[in-house]
C-alpha cells in the first residue's frame, strides 16, 4: 500500500509519529488529521462492514490491533478470531500491533504480514507497574519491527528507567510511554527522547489510562 514506504522511512528516519487510537464507532468521524497515523482497536471494534470502508478509504496509515484480554483487550476473541481479524485488516494496515506474549501463537500472522510489506510492532503492556530493565529487554524478538512498551509509571524511578531503556535499545525502533497521570504528563519527553509512535485517542475514548487526546499530544510535540 501506498502509506507503507512513507512510514519505514520515517522510522529509519527515527522521526516521531503520532497515533491516534480508535476504540470506539462514534470515533470513526473524528478527524483523521490530527495525527499521522490512526489505530484500529479490533477487539473494541470488530471488523463489521463500517470498519473495513473506514479502512479501505482511510487517508492516512493504519495500525491495526487485536489486543488480547491479558494485556487490556476488550473482547472475548480466541487467538484464531484474532488471527482471522488480523489476517481480514492485512490489506489494508500499514503496521500491526501483536503482543510479544502471543508472538509463537500468531506466528503465521506475522509472517503473512512481514510477506505483505505490513510492520509488525511487538507490544508489552503492564498496567500495575514498571518491570525492571533486565525483564523488559528479554522481551525483545527478532520478529518485531519495532518494540513497543506501555507501562505504569508510580514514580519519577520509573520515568527513569523508561528513558534507560530506550538508551540500552538505542539501536532499536522503540515506542516507549509510561500509563496513570505520571506517565501521562511525561509522554511528550518520551517522544523527545526517542520514542518513534506515540499514543493519544481520537473521538472520545481513551485506549490507555490517562491517555492524552492525540490533537493535544501533537500540538505539544510541535513545541
Amino acid at each position: 500500500m501506498r502509506h507503507r514506504d512513507t512510514i519505514r522511512d520515517y522510522l529509519s528516519d527515527k522521526t516521531p509519529l503520532t497515533v491516534g487510537a480508535i476504540a470506539g464507532r462514534e470515533s470513526l468521524s473524528a478527524t483523521p488529521e490530527a495525527c499521522e497515523v490512526v489505530e484500529l482497536r479490533l477487539d473494541s471494534l470488530g471488523i463489521g462492514a463500517d470498519i473495513l470502508q473506514f479502512a479501505e478509504q482511510s487517508p492516512l496509515p493504519l495500525l491495526v490491533t487485536a489486543r488480547g484480554a491479558a494485556e487490556g483487550g476488550q473482547s472475548p476473541w480466541s487467538v484464531q478470531e484474532r488471527a482471522t481479524a488480523y489476517r481480514t485488516m492485512l490489506p489494508f494496515a500499514t503496521l500491526i500491533d501483536i503482543e510479544l506474549r502471543d508472538f509463537n501463537l500468531l506466528a503465521e500472522v506475522i509472517g503473512e504480514a512481514r510477506d505483505a510489506g505490513v510492520l509488525v510492532v511487538g507490544s508489552f503492556h503492564d498496567f500495575e507497574k514498571t518491570p525492571p530493565t533486565k525483564a523488559l529487554l528479554g522481551k525483545i524478538d527478532s520478529r518485531a519491527d519495532i518494540h513497543k512498551f506501555a507501562l505504569m509509571a508510580n514514580s519519577v524511578n520509573d520515568i527513569i528507567s523508561h528513558l534507560s531503556l530506550m538508551e540500552d535499545l538505542s539501536g532499536n525502533p522503540l515506542s516507549v510511554m509510561g500509563m496513570g497521570p505520571l506517565g501521562a504528563a511525561a509522554r511528550p519527553l518520551m517522544a523527545k527522547a526517542g520514542s518513534l509512535l506515540n499514543y493519544g485517542f481520537l473521538g472520545a475514548t481513551p485506549t490507555a489510562p490517562n491517555q492524552w487526546p492525540v490533537a493535544l499530544l501533537r500540538q505539544t510535540l510541535k513545541i
